[in-house]
C-alpha cells in the first residue's frame, strides 16, 4: 500500500516536472518571435527569467486541469509533455499580446479603449478622417 502511494506521488511530480520543463520550452519558443515591448528595456537574462516564470507557472497550474478537461491522463509522459508545451506557448503568447495591447493604449482614457473594443467586437472598421482634396479651392464652383 505504501509503495503504491509513493509510486503515485513520484508519478505526479515527474509528470508535473516534465510538463513544466516542456512549458518552459514552449514559452521560450514563442518569445523568440514575439515579446512584449516593455521587456526590451530589461536585459536578456531578466527577460528570460520573466518569460520562463510565466510559462512554467502557467503550465504547472493549468496542465492538470486542461488534461482533465480534455479527458487525458496527465500521468503519461507524452500527454504531460505535449500539454506542457502547448500551455507554455499559449500563456506567453497571451501575456505578450495583452502587454502590447495595453502598451499601445497607455495614454488613452478607459472609455476610448472600451469604445475601440466595442467597435472591434461589432466588426465596425476604424474611424477614418475625411480629407479635403486640394483640386478645388473651397467655396469656388466648377466652371465647366
Amino acid at each position: 500500500m505504501e509503495s503504491l502511494i509513493s509510486e503515485h506521488i513520484l508519478n505526479f511530480f515527474l509528470s508535473q516536472g516534465l510538463s513544466a520543463l516542456s512549458g518552459l520550452f514552449g514559452g521560450l519558443s514563442v518569445s523568440f518571435f514575439w515579446q512584449p515591448r516593455k521587456l526590451h528595456q530589461h536585459g536578456r537574462l531578466i527577460t528570460g527569467v520573466i518569460i520562463g516564470s510565466i510559462s512554467v507557472s502557467a503550465t504547472f497550474a493549468l496542465g492538470g486541469i486542461l488534461a482533465r478537461w480534455l479527458g487525458l491522463n496527465f500521468g503519461e509522459v507524452d500527454n504531460a509533455l505535449g500539454l506542457g508545451y502547448l500551455v507554455g506557448a499559449i500563456s506567453v503568447g497571451v501575456i505578450a499580446w495583452l502587454a502590447n495591447f495595453f502598451n499601445r493604449r497607455e495614454d488613452h482614457d478607459i472609455l476610448e479603449v472600451a469604445g475601440e473594443l466595442k467597435r472591434v467586437a461589432r466588426g465596425i472598421p476604424k474611424k477614418t478622417s475625411i480629407k479635403r482634396t486640394r483640386s478645388m479651392p473651397r467655396g469656388r464652383k466648377n466652371d465647366a
